[in-house]
């Protein structure tokens, strides 16, 4: 990481260039399965559709990691983003104050 005039220039090629892109491409893809997994769960939560004894959490959460990751495989781009955000030579210029919403 190096200090810019007006912000942060955060460069990830550093972090990952240990890393073989099919490695890459495979934990961008379980990162994108554990996303949709924890939205599965969430969206779940919103129905009265399932008990809450243990059977029927053992058989949805099951479920729900299955569908996951299906749904990655298929993608809905988060391991595409990633993946791009990963390539050498990119950077990503944080601007300072952005990321705190507390200042008005």
């Amino acid at each position: 990481m190096k200090l810019a005039t007006g912000g942060i220039w955060l460069q990830p090629e550093h972090a990952l260039k240990s890393r073989t892109t099919k490695d890459l491409g495979k934990a961008c893809e379980g990162f994108e399965a554990y996303l949709l997994s924890t939205m599965l769960k969430e969206l779940q939560k919103t129905t009265n559709l399932v008990t809450k004894d243990n059977t029927s959490e053992t058989y949805f959460a099951m479920l729900n990691e299955r569908l996951a990751e299906f749904m990655a495989k298929k993608g809905i781009g988060v391991k595409e983003m990633l993946l791009r955000y990963a390539q050498p030579g990119h950077s990503t210029k944080v601007l300072q104050g952005t990321a705190d919403n507390t200042q008005k």
